[in-house]
């Protein structure tokens, strides 16, 4: 059997087992696989294995941009000097750089206007140690769909769920680097998540890539994670029930969105049974929305 027809019975066999769309809430059948996080964050050949989701094709197909974006900027942000020295990296870099170039210009970042960084907390550094860049809109579109992305697969990966338009959830991103985040990374690390390590039992120096931490509340219904990109970037977020959404809070503040949201969700389509195990014919689902906007 060939490598081709290999990769495409393992495609078969998971798509059998996993046969609806994790992004738009089972909605849509998947007939694709998704790499989330995105096989564009990680050199050639280096996507941590098994994060595989099963997908439709308006949900794979709908996030090609955000993915490539996402992928050089969570790579540029990476403080791993071992990163910046190995080829792979570098020539990924490029690559990206390139093909943003060439399709979604918009996107790069304006390094003329970038300011120099000579202070790490209380230590003021003898030459820049980072530059700060602008947010520019087609990046934080980018990180609002990584982010999305990101919250559902690792939901429907820990509870074989999916998250629906009677779930709300919400994905924030940040760089431990900066100093007001620190009582944020500790909080996190302290509530006893359950960790995974992404790898690549095949490359010997593979480093850090991508890791997660995980917890949920089966009862309640009730998701937290905290997912962080090599040395450099960390979303962490909520899901959970619409009805037990906290309020009252700072976290009632958070750029909450409705579940089942991806791309695919725009459209009616056969969906898997629902909470009484009927099968539903038509059922319509939230398309991605602004931070704190909801379907009515």
């Amino acid at each position: 059997m060939s490598e081709s027809n290999g990769r495409r019975n393992r495609t078969q066999r998971f798509l059998e087992q996993h046969p609806y769309c994790y992004f738009c809430g089972g909605a849509r059948p998947a007939v694709t696989v998704d790499h989330v996080p995105p096989r564009a964050c990680f050199p050639d050949g280096f996507a941590p294995e098994g994060f595989e989701s099963p997908a439709c094709s308006a949900c794979n197909q709908g996030t090609d941009k955000q993915d490539q974006i996402f992928g050089l900027y969570s790579m540029i942000l990476d403080f791993d000097p071992a990163k910046f020295a190995s080829e792979d990296d570098r020539r990924k870099i490029s690559k990206l750089i390139q093909g943003i170039r060439n399709n979604y210009p918009e996107a790069l970042p304006d390094l003329p206007k970038a300011l120099p960084m000579d202070r790490c907390g209380g230590i003021i550094t003898p030459a820049p140690y980072a530059l700060s860049v602008k947010m520019i809109p087609a990046v934080q579109e980018a990180i609002e769909v990584s982010g999305a992305k990101l919250a559902h697969a690792l939901y429907y990966r820990e509870t074989k769920r999916f998250l629906t338009e009677r779930h709300q959830f919400f994905a924030g991103m940040y760089q431990p680097q900066q100093a007001e985040t620190a009582d944020l990374t500790k909080l996190l690390v302290s509530l006893g998540l359950s960790r995974v390590t992404g790898t690549r039992p095949n490359i010997k120096e593979y480093g850090e890539r991508f890791r997660y931490m995980s917890g949920y509340k089966d009862e309640q219904d009730f998701f937290m994670y905290a997912a962080q990109f090599g040395q450099g970037v960390v979303f962490w977020g909520i899901a959970c029930r619409e009805s037990d959404k906290p309020t009252g809070n700072k976290l009632s503040e958070a750029p909450w969105m409705a579940g089942g949201c991806g791309p695919g969700s725009k459209a009616s389509t056969v969906g898997p049974p629902d909470e009484d195990g009927r099968q539903v014919t038509e059922r319509p689902s939230p398309v991605l929305q602004s931070p704190g906007q909801r379907k009515p």
